[in-house]
């Protein structure tokens, strides 16, 4: 069972990445960050990233080789580049909220972009444990 418990956390690891893309998707369409658009990197890289999830559950289904080791890993440096480059296109909208622009509706979407960011980063962890266990029963 210990060894199989990596297939579960594989998937939760690909559900916090769907969360982080979802978050940011609806961070996109907030008022304040609408004029920013959605930046491709943040968006292809978490849904590279579940893409890659999935593909390593398929592929280690009936057997672990060396080679899907590399599957395991890929996953949560995808996150990083989104988590990253989602901060980089938010730290000057959140400086500006948090300083100048302080109103009930631009603090609203500035609680959007943290739930965005903390559910990026939380992907990164899920997938960095994930990492650590096998996916197969032997």
């Amino acid at each position: 069972m210990k060894k199989f418990i990596g297939f579960y956390i594989t998937i939760l690891s690909a559900i916090a990445s769907v969360v982080g893309a979802a978050a940011y998707a609806v961070n996109c369409r907030t008022d304040y960050f609408l004029s920013q658009g959605m930046n491709p990197a943040v968006m292809g890289c978490a849904i590279a990233a579940v893409a890659v999830q999935i593909v390593y559950l398929i592929v280690t289904k009936n057997g672990h080789q060396t080679w899907t080791d590399l599957l395991a890993v890929v996953p949560p440096v995808l996150m990083v580049v989104a988590t990253v480059t989602l901060l980089s296109v938010r730290v000057n909208g959140i400086a500006a909220i948090m300083t100048f622009e302080s109103n009930a509706q631009n603090l609203s979407d500035l609680s959007s972009a943290i739930v965005a960011i903390a559910a990026c980063a939380a992907a990164i962890v899920v997938g960095v444990l994930a990492s650590f266990f096998d996916t197969v029963r032997e």
